[in-house]
C-alpha cells in the first residue's frame, strides 16, 4: 500500500520492513515443508509397497458357439442344473449349458485329466475342484448363442491349458450322451403317442354318450331345439315390448293434444276432412274477392255474399265436428292397440317363464358338452404335436446332432490383467500429495497468530523536497509526473489513519455538476463541514442571504461563510417554508440518515464516480476536513469550521498529519475550489 501526502509540497517515502519479516517467513516455510514431506512420505511409501507387492493375475479367454439338436442331450450330472424332467425334443436353454460348463462333475473330469498330465500341483488345496470352479467362469454373450469362457490366475500357461481342456471335455461328454438319449427319446415319444391315442378314443366315446343322454345335438346353440325355442320367444318378447312402448307413446301424444285443444288429425289422413277444408278455403277466397270490389254495406245487403258467409259458417262447423270424431276414433284405436300389445307381452313372458327351468337344465348340459369337446381338442392337439416330433426325430439323424463350434481358443496371455500398477501408483501419488497439503493446512490452522496479517511498510513524510537527500533518499518526482505514472487511484491519507474515503476536487466538481438542485445543495452543505444531525435541523431562517453566511445551531453552534452562488437556490423559499426543514420528505418530516445516504449514492452514480455507492455524508465531511488540514489549520481551529471532533477523530487526523507550523482558521480559505467553481 502507498501513502499519499496530506499537505502541499510533501513527499512520501516507504521503507519496507523486509528485515523483520524475513526470519518468521523462513521458519513458517520450513515448518510447512517438513510437515508436507513427512505426511507425503508416510502415505506414499506404504502405498507403493502394497501396490508393487501384489501378485499379477492373468486372464485366458475362449469363445464357443453351442447349437443344440432336436433331442436334449444331458451330461450325467446332478449339480449341472439341467432339467431332468424336461420332455424329449425340447431345445436346451443356453443358460443351462453355461451352468453345465461350470458344474462340479465336469470340472472333476478336467481335474482328473490335469492330474494325468502331471499338473497335480496346480490346485494344492484340500478341495481342488472347488478352487478350479473359482478360477473358471462362463457367461453367455447377449443376443447370441456364444459362450465366453474365462480363467483367472497367476500362471498364464496353466490357464490356457485349463480352458482348452474344459472345452474338449465338454464336447466329448456332450456327444457321448446324445446317442443313448436320442434312442430313449424316440421310444418315449412312441409310447406317448400311443397313450394319447387311447385317451382321445375314450374322450370321444364319453362325449357321444353324454350328448345322447342330454339331448345336446351340437356345439352350436342354433342347432339345438330348446335353445332355438328360447331364443325365438325372447326375440318375440323384445318386439312386443317395442310395439307396446310405441302404442303407449302414441296414446299419450293423442291425449296431450286433445287436452291442449290441438287436433292431432291431419287432412292427409282423412279424405273427408281434406274435402271440407278445400271447400272452406274456396268459400273464403270468394268472400275476399268480393270484399276487394264491394263495400261492407253492399256486402251486407248482397244475397250472394250473405249466402257465401252462411255456407262458410256451416262448413267450419262440419270441419270441427269431423275433426272431433276423427280424434275420438284415433284415441279408441290407440287404446285398443296398447291393450293388445300388453296382452301379447304378458303371454310371451308366461311362455318364457314356463320354458326357463328347461332352458337352465339344457344350458348346463350344453356347457358340460362344450367342456368335453375342449378337452378332446386339447388331447388331439397334444397327440398331433407328439406325432410331429416323432416324425422329425425319425426323419434325420444329422438334425438331432448337437454342434459345438470353437470360435476362439484360449491362448497364453502375455500381459497381466490386474492389477494396473501404473494407474494405482498414480492414484497413490495423488492421494499422498493431497494428504500432505491437508496436513500442512491443518498444522498452519493451529499455528496461525493474530499478527500473521501482512505487515505494512513504514511511511516517512518529508515536508520539502530538499529534505530527501538529508535522509539518504532520492528526491521525489514532480507532482505532474507522479500523477501521470499512477495506474490506479490511491487513498488520500496515511494507512495508519482509520478515516473515510477522500474525494478529489475533480470528483467533487463532477458530483456537484451531476446532482439536481436539491441534491446539489445537500452536497454543498456537507462539503462545508455539517453533520447529518445539523443538516436535518436546518431551516431557511438559518441562512443569512444578505451576509452570505450560515448559522449552525446545536452543541457545535458556529457561523460559516457560504459560496456566493448558494444565495440563488435559497431565495425561492418564502412564506411558511422558512420555518420548515430545508431537507424533508413527502410528509414534511426531516430526512433520516439513510435517506440522505441514499440520495448521495444516487448523485454519485449519476456523476459516474468510482465506487459511487461508498459516497456517504462522512466521506463528504472528511473531504472538507482534509482540505482544511492541507492548509495547516490548527486543531483548535477546526471546531469553529466543522464542529467538535471526538478524541478518536482527532487522533486519526493527528496520525495523518505531520507536526508543522499551524495557522489560525481566520487565515485560511474555508471554501473548497470545487465549491467556488460550482457557480458556473
Amino acid at each position: 500500500m502507498h501513502a499519499t501526502p496530506l499537505f502541499r509540497d510533501q513527499s512520501v517515502f516507504e521503507i519496507p520492513q523486509q528485515v523483520n519479516e524475513m526470519e518468521p517467513n523462513r521458519r513458517t516455510n520450513r515448518r510447512r515443508l517438513v510437515v508436507f514431506l513427512i505426511v507425503f512420505s508416510v502415505t506414499l511409501l506404504p502405498g507403493l509397497a502394497w501396490n508393487l507387492l501384489r501378485p499379477a493375475e492373468y486372464r485366458a479367454n475362449a469363445r464357443v458357439q453351442i447349437t443344440m439338436g432336436t433331442v436334449s442331450p444331458r451330461i450325467n450330472t446332478t449339480a449341472s442344473g439341467s432339467n431332468a424332467g424336461d420332455p424329449p425334443g425340447q431345445r436346451i436353454d443356453l443358460l443351462t449349458q453355461v451352468q453345465i460348463l461350470n458344474s462340479r462333475s465336469l470340472l472333476e473330469e478336467v481335474h482328473h485329466r490335469l492330474a494325468q498330465e502331471g499338473l497335480t500341483n496346480a490346485f494344492p488345496g484340500p478341495d481342488p475342484v472347488a478352487e478350479l470352479q473359482n478360477v473358471i467362469s462362463a457367461s453367455p454373450i447377449s443376443g447370441t448363442d456364444i459362450v465366453e469362457l474365462q480363467a483367472i490366475g497367476s500362471s498364464p500357461q496353466r490357464l490356457a491349458k485349463i480352458v482348452n481342456m474344459l472345452i474338449d471335455t465338454y464336447r466329448e461328454q456332450l456327444f457321448a450322451s446324445h446317442g443313448s438319449e436320442s434312442r430313449d427319446a424316440i421310444v418315449n415319444l412312441r409310447d406317448e403317442v400311443d397313450r394319447l391315442g387311447i385317451s382321445v378314443t375314450e374322450k370321444r366315446a364319453q362325449l357321444a354318450s353324454f350328448r345322447e343322454r342330454s339331448g345336446v345335438v351340437s356345439s352350436e346353440r342354433s342347432e339345438n331345439v330348446a335353445l332355438a325355442r328360447i331364443k325365438g320367444l325372447s326375440e318375440s318378447l323384445n318386439r312386443a315390448n317395442e310395439e307396446a312402448a310405441k302404442a303407449e307413446a302414441r296414446l299419450r301424444t293423442l291425449r296431450d293434444s286433445a287436452a291442449s285443444g290441438k287436433s292431432p288429425v291431419f287432412s292427409r289422413d282423412n279424405p273427408t276432412l281434406a274435402s271440407i277444408e278445400q271447400r272452406v278455403s274456396t268459400t273464403r277466397e270468394q268472400l275476399r274477392d268480393m270484399e276487394r270490389v264491394y263495400t261492407p254495406d253492399f256486402m251486407a245487403m248482397d244475397p250472394t255474399a250473405r249466402a257465401l258467409r252462411a255456407r262458410l259458417s256451416e262448413l267450419e262447423k262440419q270441419l270441427s265436428s269431423n275433426r272431433l270424431a276423427s280424434q275420438q276414433a284415433m284415441l279408441s284405436a290407440s287404446e285398443e292397440e296398447l291393450g293388445s300389445t300388453r296382452a301379447l307381452v304378458e303371454r310371451l313372458r308366461g311362455q318364457i317363464e314356463a320354458q326357463r327351468r328347461e332352458a337352465q337344465i339344457f344350458s348346463g348340459n350344453f356347457h358340460e358338452a362344450q367342456a368335453l369337446e375342449d378337452d378332446l381338442a386339447r388331447l388331439e392337439g397334444t397327440r398331433r404335436n407328439a406325432t410331429e416330433r416323432l416324425a422329425k426325430l425319425e426323419a434325420s439323424e444329422n438334425a438331432r446332432l448337437p454342434t459345438l463350434k470353437l470360435i476362439e481358443a484360449a491362448s497364453v496371455p502375455q500381459q497381466p490383467w490386474r492389477p494396473d500398477y501404473l494407474r494405482d501408483a498414480l492414484f497413490n501419488l495423488l492421494g499422498s500429495f493431497l494428504a500432505g497439503l491437508l496436513a500442512m493446512w491443518f498444522v498452519e490452522l493451529f499455528n496461525r497468530s493474530a499478527s500473521s496479517s501482512p505487515s505494512m511498510p513504514t511511511t516517512i513524510l518529508v515536508s520539502q523536497p530538499w529534505m530527501a537527500p538529508a535522509l539518504g533518499m532520492e528526491p521525489p518526482l514532480p507532482i505532474a509526473e507522479r500523477t501521470l505514472g499512477r495506474t490506479q487511484p490511491v487513498p488520500q491519507l496515511s494507512v495508519k489513519a482509520d478515516l473515510p474515503r477522500e474525494l478529489t476536487q475533480d470528483e467533487v466538481g463532477a458530483l456537484l455538476a451531476g446532482a439536481d438542485s436539491d441534491d446539489r445543495l445537500l452536497c454543498t452543505l456537507l462539503l462545508m463541514g455539517l453533520t447529518v444531525d445539523e443538516l436535518s435541523e436546518l431551516t431557511i431562517r438559518d441562512f443569512d442571504l444578505e451576509g452570505v453566511q450560515l448559522r449552525v445551531r446545536g452543541a457545535s453552534a458556529r457561523t460559516l461563510t457560504m459560496p456566493g452562488w448558494l444565495v440563488r437556490p435559497l431565495a425561492k423559499y418564502t412564506g411558511d417554508d422558512i420555518d420548515r426543514p430545508v431537507f424533508r420528505n413527502s410528509v414534511g418530516q426531516p430526512l433520516s440518515e439513510s435517506d440522505i445516504g441514499r440520495r448521495l449514492a444516487c448523485a454519485a452514480l449519476d456523476a459516474g464516480l468510482d465506487a459511487a455507492t461508498s459516497v456517504s455524508p462522512d466521506v463528504l465531511r472528511h473531504t472538507y476536513i482534509a482540505f482544511l488540514m492541507r492548509q495547516n489549520v490548527r486543531f483548535s481551529g477546526l471546531a469553529p469550521l466543522v464542529g467538535t471532533l471526538n478524541a478518536e477523530e482527532l487522533a486519526a487526523y493527528a496520525d495523518a498529519s505531520p507536526s508543522l507550523q499551524r495557522v489560525r482558521h481566520e487565515e485560511i480559505d474555508p471554501i473548497m475550489p470545487a465549491l467556488r467553481g460550482a457557480a458556473a
